[in-house]
C-alpha cells in the first residue's frame, strides 16, 4: 500500500490533538484501590455427579467406586468397590469464589470439573457436596444441575451452576484495626498512592494518614467519625483523583492486540521495513519530490507509541509486523517504558 507523506503527516498531528482533547480521566478510588482486610475467599470440594448416561467415568475407575460405597454407607447401603459398576457417576471438583460480606443463605455460583475419565458432565446431577476453605472448615455446600457451554469447541468435562452454591457460614472481613483503615492500590505506583493520599487530606481537615509505599496508604478513623466508619468509608471511596497513566506497552502476538500506555514514548530512531522507512527525529522533514526519499516518514521525538502504530498502519503494514518492529525498538533503547509479551 502506497501513502502520500502529506496524509501522513495529518494523521499523526489528528492522533496528537485528539490524545489532547481527551486528558486522563478523574477516577473513584474505589475504582483503583480496595481496603486490606476485604478480599475473596476460595472454596473447594470433592463431589459426585450423576445421570450421566454412559459418559461418566469408567467402571474400573477406583476413585469412582470408593466414592460411591462412601457415598452409599452413608445411607446405609453396604457394598464392596468389587461391586460397583456404574459408568454414569463421575467424580469432580467443585470450587467457589466466596464473595466478602456474604451472609448464610446467600447463593453463590460454582464451577465443576472432572477429576476422572468422564467424557461428559453435560445434563449430570451434583449432589450435596461440602465445599471448605484452607482452614478445613465448611463454609458452604453445593448442589444442582451442571450446565456445559454448548460450544463444540468446549470441554464437555468443566461446567457450572449457576447459583448452585448454598452458604452456611459467615466470613468475617476486618478491615478496620485501632481506628487505622489501609487502602491498597491495585496497581501500585508512588504517583498514584501521592495522589490519592492528597485526595483525602483535601476533603477530610487535619486526618491523619501515612503513605506507607506504592500501594499502601494508611488512614486514621477521625474521632468524630469513628461511630459511623461505614459512612466514613463510603465517603472515602467515592473521591476523585487522576490517577498516574500506564507507561506499558502490552503485546498479544496470537490476537494482534497492541495496549498502549499514553506516557509511552518513542525516542529517536528510523525504522525501515522493505519499502516503508519511518525515521522518528527531532524536525520534520518533507519535500515535494516524492522519489527523493519514498516511503519515508519522519515524526517528532515526543510522539508516542500510538502515534508510530497509526503511521506504521497507514503504510499498510500487518499486526504481526508492527508488533516486531516495537521489539526491535525496544531492544535499540527506544521505547521508553515497558514492553510486555503475552
Amino acid at each position: 500500500m502506497k501513502c502520500k507523506k502529506g496524509f501522513l503527516f495529518l494523521c499523526i498531528l489528528f492522533f496528537i490533538a485528539a490524545g489532547q482533547l481527551f486528558p486522563v480521566p478523574q477516577v473513584r478510588i474505589k475504582d483503583i484501590a480496595y481496603l486490606s482486610g476485604i478480599r475473596e475467599n476460595q472454596l473447594s470440594g470433592i463431589g459426585l455427579v450423576t445421570g450421566l448416561a454412559g459418559k461418566g467415568d469408567s467402571q474400573g475407575s477406583e476413585l469412582l467406586k470408593g466414592t460411591l460405597a462412601n457415598l452409599l454407607s452413608n445411607f446405609g447401603i453396604e457394598l464392596s468397590t468389587s461391586d460397583i459398576k456404574s459408568k454414569n457417576c463421575a467424580v469432580v471438583m467443585v470450587s467457589m469464589e466466596l464473595p466478602p460480606f456474604i451472609h448464610p443463605g446467600d447463593r453463590v455460583d460454582v464451577t465443576v470439573s472432572s477429576i476422572g475419565d468422564a467424557r461428559s458432565l453435560e445434563e449430570g446431577i451434583l449432589l450435596q457436596t461440602n465445599l471448605k476453605a484452607a482452614n478445613n472448615r465448611v463454609y458452604a455446600n453445593a448442589q444442582g444441575k451442571v450446565l456445559v457451554s454448548p460450544s463444540s469447541k468446549s470441554a464437555k468435562t468443566v461446567g457450572t451452576i449457576p447459583g448452585g452454591g448454598f452458604i452456611e457460614r459467615e466470613v468475617v472481613s476486618t478491615y478496620e484495626q485501632n481506628g487505622i483503615i489501609r487502602i491498597v492500590l491495585r496497581h501500585p505506583d508512588f504517583v498514584t498512592a501521592t495522589a490519592v493520599a492528597e485526595a483525602i487530606k483535601t476533603k477530610f481537615d487535619q486526618i491523619k494518614l501515612e503513605t506507607k509505599d506504592a500501594a499502601i496508604i494508611e488512614v486514621t478513623v477521625p474521632e468524630a467519625r469513628r461511630d459511623d466508619i461505614v459512612g466514613f468509608i463510603a465517603d472515602m471511596e467515592s473521591l476523585t483523583l487522576t490517577p498516574d497513566v500506564s507507561g506499558k506497552v502490552v503485546i498479544n502476538p496470537n490476537t494482534g492486540v497492541i495496549i498502549i500506555g499514553e506516557k509511552v514514548k518513542i525516542g529517536k530512531v528510523a525504522v525501515s521495513y522493505r519499502d516503508v522507512n519511518v525515521t522518528v527525529n527531532s524536525s520534520y522533514y518533507y519535500t515535494d519530490d516524492e522519489n527523493e526519499y519514498p516511503d519515508t516518514f519522519v515524526i517528532e521525538d515526543t510522539a508516542t507509541v500510538n502515534d508510530l502504530i497509526d503511521v506504521l498502519r497507514a503504510a499498510g503494514l500487518k499486526a504481526d509486523v508492527i508488533i516486531g518492529i516495537l521489539q526491535a525498538i525496544q531492544r535499540a533503547g527506544a521505547l521508553y517504558g515497558s514492553l510486555i509479551i503475552m
